[in-house]
């Protein structure tokens, strides 16, 4: 894994648990539709479109929390290298899905931003990667929404890097931030 990377994340919540979170840190989100897998999510370098996340989401008490964050031990997309090995990885976990007779989990972001499968792929990722001796402690990758900015453009109004920090002391520093 490349060397340490400092990036300004930024998370969007709402006024009460900023407030906590200030006081005693992150909790690690384990939902099992959240894209990355498991994690505290932050909009890399997008303070305004951690913003806008906050007021969808608490529209009465929108808060950012801006956070100094190491990108070490990282699964880095947007580092072409990685691919070859989640393309393989993600062999065995359909493999192991196909023998187990289960269904793979299902994706539905149009509808309700469910990524099911990315996060179970994820997580299964880190586990493979840990039992090889690597323990992945963070991913970052691009993440596409919204829509194009002009017809037929391959850029959307939506799109930011995002980083799931899946061992808190990587979060170096937090902090909130003013954004109206």
């Amino acid at each position: 894994m490349p060397e340490t990377i400092r990036v300004y994340g930024y998370h969007g919540t709402n006024t009460e648990v900023a407030t906590t979170i200030i006081q005693q840190g992150f909790n690690v989100s384990s939902n099992d539709y959240d894209w990355l897998g498991t994690g505290v999510y932050f909009f890399q370098d997008a303070p305004v479109r951690a913003w806008e996340w906050a007021k969808q989401q608490h529209p009465a008490n929108p808060a950012v929390i801006r956070s100094t964050i190491r990108l070490e031990d990282c699964i880095d997309l947007l580092d072409i290298s990685w691919f070859p090995l989640i393309r393989n990885v993600y062999n065995l976990f359909v493999e192991e899905y196909r023998q187990g007779n289960r269904p793979l989990p299902r994706q539905n972001p149009e509808r309700s931003k469910a990524h099911r499968l990315d996060c179970a792929c994820f997580n299964y990722i880190v586990e493979v990667l840990g039992q090889q001796g690597q323990i992945p402690r963070a991913i970052r990758a691009v993440f596409v929404e919204g829509e194009p900015v002009y017809p037929n453009s391959a850029i959307f109004d939506r799109a930011h890097v995002q980083i799931a920090i899946r061992e808190v002391s990587l979060i170096e520093e937090s902090r909130l931030v003013r954004l109206e």
